[in-house]
């Protein structure tokens, strides 16, 4: 005889060595199978309302993977808040030898100090997500993950940081994946389980083929969804979005023109950049929000109404491109979430891989629809930033003949946000 604990209420069982099958506990009655050589088994009642089966294949290169990759990450953000502090101390310093009264190497250093907690944090359960196939500990790299990608989101300045975002994007995906996707749950749960009721749940069936021939408007699809993303990098790292064009005459009968264009993460000032310092719409709004506080709190000469005017031109721009950046970063998502699934939608037409039907018609759900979600978005976008800016400003702010023009990539997305759900509605229709 051979002693087992039920999986359902732990209770002791006796059953004989060489027992194999379905068996009902005696104390409780749940259903639950012993001494299977099939590595397929039948699902049987849980609770009232919970279903667990072990009905699916085993795959611990799941969780090592998942784990390794994210403590490799976490290396990664460890040694940027190394570097941080190492800049924090030295600008600590000079702030002290100098007696400049600011704070900055500070600041920098406590945020250095988060970097270094959130990465030995991650270091913690990413290992144990690797070693001991933790549930929980996915669970909490996922919050990690989703904090990271926020931070960087907000932190974006130019095109060096996309790499950053798109691992963050990367880790936030899968990991969701691993916490939602039942099969890949399982890996680290060791059972499937649903909420249906008493009704056993369904395996994943493969009853369809898909394998297919592609209609031309799928090839044209996927050669869009291409297009697609280099237009939103384009966009996301542009440094033409709006030009503003002062002309003034040198002397009668000849004029010049000079143009300041106003960029995605700060404006180029021309000739103008001989005598000012390129920055960022934030640093220029911070620095004259200081100027604006030591001068004129208590003054209301027209040096300081011109200042306030200057300072809400400016937190125009601030805002306006912050929010067009949010909304491409989300689109710029979307379109890698859709360009994936087009390619596991072209492996399993071709064969190479095999869906489970519910899992393919999710993925090919994503892939139809996907260029939707991308193209409205970046036409919300658009159609928000050319209600925003602030343009020229108000009237004599850079001079009395002045004139306002978005940039060409601002009239390339604005029309490309249009044609791609026409093109996409015919591939929904004939794909």
């Amino acid at each position: 005889m051979v002693e087992i604990l039920c999986p359902h209420c732990d209770g002791e069982i006796e059953l004989d060595d060489d027992a194999s099958g379905e068996f009902e506990c005696p104390l409780c009655d749940g259903e639950f199978e012993w001494n299977m050589d099939d590595e397929s088994y039948e699902s049987g009642n849980y609770s009232d309302d919970v279903i667990i089966t072990t009905d699916f294949r085993e795959m611990p290169a799941v969780p090592k993977v998942a784990g390794i990759a994210f403590c490799v990450w976490m290396v990664l953000v460890i040694g940027m808040g190394l570097m941080a502090m190492i800049g924090g101390i030295m600008l600590n310093s000079a702030e002290s030898s100098l007696g400049t009264g600011t704070s900055f190497g500070a600041i920098f250093i406590i945020i250095s100090i988060v970097i270094l907690g959130i990465g030995g944090a991650g270091m913690v359960f990413g290992i144990k997500v690797a070693k001991d196939e933790d549930f929980m500990s996915l669970i909490i790299i996922t919050i990690i993950s989703g904090v990271l990608f926020l931070f960087n989101i907000f932190g974006f300045e130019d095109a060096a940081d996309i790499p950053m975002l798109i691992i963050a994007a990367g880790f936030v995906i899968g990991n969701m994946c691993c916490i939602f996707v039942p099969i890949l749950k399982a890996q680290f749960t060791g059972v499937l389980i649903s909420k249906e009721g008493r009704a056993p749940r369904k395996p994943m069936a493969n009853e369809f083929d898909k394998t297919k021939p592609i209609h031309p408007f799928e090839w044209v699809g996927h050669a869009l969804s291409i297009v697609s993303l280099i237009v939103i990098i384009i966009c996301l790292t542009s440094s033409s979005l709006y030009t503003v064009t002062i002309t003034e005459e040198i002397f009668e009968g000849s004029d010049s023109s000079i143009e300041i264009i106003m960029g995605m993460g700060e404006p180029n000032f021309g000739v103008f950049s001989l005598f000012l310092d390129t920055a960022s719409y934030g640093e220029i709004v911070s620095q004259m929000e200081s100027e604006y506080e030591l001068d004129c709190v208590q003054d209301s000469s027209s040096y300081c109404s011109d200042l306030e005017e200057e300072l809400d031109y400016w937190k125009g721009w601030r805002t306006s491109t912050l929010i067009l950046k949010i909304i491409v970063i989300v689109s710029l998502v979307v379109a890698i979430v859709g360009i994936i699934s087009r390619i596991a939608a072209l492996l399993a037409n071709f064969g190479a891989i095999e869906f489970p039907d519910k899992g393919y018609i999710l993925n090919d759900n994503i892939r139809k629809f996907s260029p939707f979600i991308s193209s409205i978005l970046m036409f919300i976008g658009i159609i928000l930033f050319m209600i925003m800016q602030p343009g020229t400003g108000p009237d004599g702010f850079w001079g009395n003949d002045v004139d306002g023009s978005f940039g060409f990539i601002i009239w390339l997305v604005l029309i490309y946000s249009i044609i791609v759900p026409i093109v996409s509605k015919f591939e929904v229709d004939f794909s």
